[in-house]
């Protein structure tokens, strides 16, 4: 059982594959049917870093724009937060910047990385690599580039952000910020209520 437990976000626009990251690190499943996010929805994974069990809470969030006001409020107690983007979609990738943004916004710190998906799609590719470089490189931020349906980079993901956020922190500074207390997988946010509601569609 791990005794850590760390809370992740994923963000990013609407349709971009944040569902299906999720599903395929979770459930190593893929789908080409559009799952639309409603709100929030929650899932966890123990893994293992540095020789410890930590348990990864990753929260799953909507895109669209109605339910912004909903991911901003879990924003405040995240540890965590990896922004994904379509490397098919130029949209998708000119919005990160409102992303980043928005996260700062909460006066909160946190660990984050960047993430290009869909790159198994390269016949449909508009971002490419060396712009994502320099968008990372001038944000100070590392990044990815995955693909749900392959599994490249998926785990890649999941494991960084952990890493980042325990790396250089004390003992003393891990028990108390990160050791699993009753109930801790609902304290990310008071809006849990919002969690679990899907509709699907076809691509």
């Amino acid at each position: 059982m791990a005794e850590i437990s760390l809370k992740i976000l994923l963000v990013g626009d609407s349709a971009v594959g944040k569902t299906t990251l999720l599903i395929k690190y979770i459930e190593d499943k893929f789908s080409d049917t559009h799952i639309t996010t409603i709100g929030v929805e929650y899932k966890d994974k123990i893994i293992t870093i540095n020789g410890r069990k930590v348990n990864l809470q990753i929260w799953d969030t909507s895109g669209q724009e109605r339910y912004q006001a909903i991911t901003k409020n879990f924003y405040r107690n995240a540890d965590g937060i990896i922004f994904v983007f379509d490397v098919t979609k130029e949209e998708s990738f000119k919005h990160l910047k409102d992303w980043l943004n928005s996260s700062q916004d909460c006066d909160k710190e946190f660990k984050r990385i960047i993430v290009g998906n869909k790159i198994d799609l390269e016949e449909k590719r508009v971002i490419n690599k060396d712009r994502i470089d320099h968008f990372a490189e001038k944000e100070n931020i590392e990044c990815f580039e995955t693909s749900a349906k392959n599994g490249t980079n998926v785990d890649a993901i999941f494991q960084k952000i952990g890493e980042l956020i325990l790396a250089n922190k004390t003992e003393e500074e891990i028990r108390e910020e990160y050791i699993i207390r009753p109930h801790s997988a609902s304290t990310l946010s008071k809006d849990s209520n919002h969690v679990e509601t899907k509709k699907k569609r076809c691509c």
